[in-house]
């Protein structure tokens, strides 16, 4: 199973704007501009390399196009960890400590609830923008 810049841009793009669109909020909301680059950041990396995954595995089958049920089974995992990533690397880089959010299971299971809107939105841009015409 070769990876492949084709196979992976279409999940990175995702990932990234939309830690990337995260932080812009951030910063609309009033944060200052290096609290809102810290936070889009801390969750465009994490979603970018899941995103990269999510594309891969769609791309060799092991998750079917069309099919949204095992999407957002990945992604119930893969968005509560990348949530995870940036919460804690965040508060690393701004408050200089290392520390889990208060609650932490109450935090991954309210992402998890919030992943499935997540799943819905990656498979409708992946589907209908990204890989329009690309060759299957």
């Amino acid at each position: 199973m070769p990876f492949s810049s084709r196979t992976s841009a279409p999940g990175l793009v995702i990932g990234a704007v939309a830690g990337l669109f995260a932080g812009a909020l951030v910063l609309v909301g009033g944060a200052p501009p290096g609290w809102a680059a810290a936070t889009g950041l801390m969750l465009a990396v994490p979603l970018a390399a899941f995103g990269t995954g999510c594309s891969a595995l769609r791309e060799h089958g092991m998750l079917r196009g069309g099919a949204f049920a095992p999407v957002a089974l990945y992604w119930v995992i893969a968005f509560p960890a990348a949530r995870l990533v940036q919460d804690v690397g965040t508060r690393l880089v701004l408050d200089e400590r290392l520390d889990w959010p208060p609650h932490p299971l109450a935090f991954l299971a309210y992402q998890a609830l919030i992943s499935v809107g997540f799943a819905i939105g990656f498979v409708w841009v992946h589907e209908r923008l990204l890989t329009r015409g690309a060759p299957r």
